[in-house]
């Protein structure tokens, strides 16, 4: 990492090593104490103040263990032996022979994700319902180990609960959506682009976003909130009261991030931008660099499994990449404002972010999306226009004919793009040291750019 990068962006250093230690500790488990070595170090950095290399080494090596610990302090695997209470905190999903839902056991605070029998009991659960475990099971659970009831549901958290409250306004969202006179991917497109949901999601729809490049739309991230922090900027425009403004917006853009159930990719973006806004009231600069490392500190601090989700690994490098490349496109590439403007900020943003995802789609999905850049083109023109058809619909519900046509053209331009010749490189399987090394290029290829460019900058 160059120094100019490191004065850029101090709490990147930081952040990639709590990330090395949350993987190491999770791939290669320590059953010694973590917690008195990390005491040790931390005093020892304080220490070594006058070397300051030295230092800089042991304050690595200390967010490297605060990762360890982090892994090391969460609960225990949930015992599949054991009987509990559970209640219901995602909508269910019926599968050909199961139903799939999320559960929630309010005595160890632990999420589980398991399959019940698909029954006439089974398939009149709801989002919020209560159930008694026999055996609590690692995914099948039969027909013999549950049953409905209990009193879970006010054993729960306060956190757990309201989470649960805004899921449950989700579901009634969801179930206007369902009233709306469109077709059945309109509507799996629509409650997943706006509200979170995936669950209606068929396997031809996924494959088709999944081949084009698109399916980063269907996962909501940065792309949706910051349309909606600019519709909110705008809305609350004028710095008369400019602090509470950008308090309203925080406090928006969580209550979003709580209703589309706080993945991992709405929790980073939700909390660079409260980040931003808060560093906007007191007027101080803001490093980007800085507020998405602090996001990865929140998000694996509070859920260090998190740094394994692949929503996260991919939103993260995405985001990373264009953070990194694109102030290097606006060196070298100067426009005016207008029509060019936005064109070279699109091709560069979409070139940048494919560069830092390439190897992850390859390893997890096993192809390339080679007209990415179209794609691209066409979900940055319907995205808004579907997010803010969404908010309309919500006050005038008559709205929502019109709405599933706009879903509809996306979902057939996609579905031309797909259709192309070479729309996808298939069978790329790249193992995990190959996907380290196909980084350690793109990562090569950025520092020599840099280098290169900042050169050619102090020679003019």
């Amino acid at each position: 990492m160059n120094a100019a990068l490191n004065h850029h962006a101090p709490l990147l250093g930081p952040a990639v090593s709590l990330m090395a230690g949350v993987a190491l500790m999770t791939l290669w488990p320590v059953h010694w104490p973590v917690l008195p070595l990390l005491a040790a170090f931390v005093v020892l950095t304080m220490l070594v103040s006058r070397w300051p290399l030295v230092q800089t080494l042991l304050l690595m090596a200390d967010f490297l263990l605060l990762g360890m610990l982090t892994v090391q302090r969460q609960p225990p695997p949930v015992n599949p032996q054991m009987s509990a209470e559970a209640v219901v905190v995602s909508e269910p999903v019926e599968k050909p022979k199961t139903i799939a839902v999320d559960l929630l056991l309010p005595e160890t605070g632990q999420r589980v994700h398991r399959y019940l029998w698909k029954d006439e009991q089974s398939r009149t659960l709801r989002l919020g319902d209560a159930l008694i475990l026999n055996n609590v099971g690692e995914g099948y659970v039969p027909r013999r180990d549950w049953q409905p009831g209990g009193d879970a549901p006010q054993r729960m958290g306060r956190i757990d609960r309201v989470r649960l409250n805004f899921l449950l306004w989700r579901h009634q969202l969801l179930e206007r959506y369902r009233q709306m006179p469109m077709e059945d991917e309109a509507y799996a497109v629509l409650a997943a682009m706006t509200l979170g949901d995936k669950s209606a999601l068929t396997a031809e729809v996924r494959e088709t976003y999944s081949v084009t490049g698109a399916s980063h739309v269907l996962a909501l991230s940065g792309l949706h909130l910051g349309i909606i922090y600019m519709l909110l900027s705008r809305l609350l425009m004028g710095r008369r009261r400019f602090w509470l403004s950008q308090v309203v917006i925080v406090v928006c853009i969580w209550a979003f991030a709580f209703l589309t159930g706080l993945s991992p990719s709405v929790v980073r973006s939700a909390t660079m931008i409260s980040i931003y806004a808060i560093f906007s009231v007191g007027g101080r600069g803001r490093s980007s660099l800085n507020l998405l490392a602090f996001a990865a500190f929140v998000i694996l601090l509070l859920d260090p499994a998190s740094l394994f989700d692949v929503g996260f690994q991919l939103s993260f490098m995405a985001v990373l990449s264009i953070l990194l490349f694109m102030p290097l496109v606006e060196r070298h590439c100067p426009v005016g404002h207008g029509l060019l403007h936005w064109i070279r900020d699109m091709v560069g943003v979409s070139v940048a972010a494919q560069l830092g995802v390439a190897p992850l789609v390859a390893f997890y999905f096993g192809r390339f999306p080679t007209y990415f850049l179209l794609t691209n083109f066409i979900v940055i023109i319907a995205a808004p226009f579907i997010l803010y058809g969404a908010l309309l619909v919500v006050v005038f519900p008559s709205l929502g004919e019109w709405l599933g046509v706009v879903v509809s053209i996306l979902n057939k331009a996609l579905g031309w793009i797909a259709q192309m010749p070479y729309s996808s490189i298939e069978g790329l399987h790249p193992s995990v040291i190959q996907v380290c090394l196909l980084y350690a290029m793109v990562l090569l290829i950025y520092l020599i750019t840099s280098l290169l460019s900042n050169a050619k900058y102090r020679s003019s």
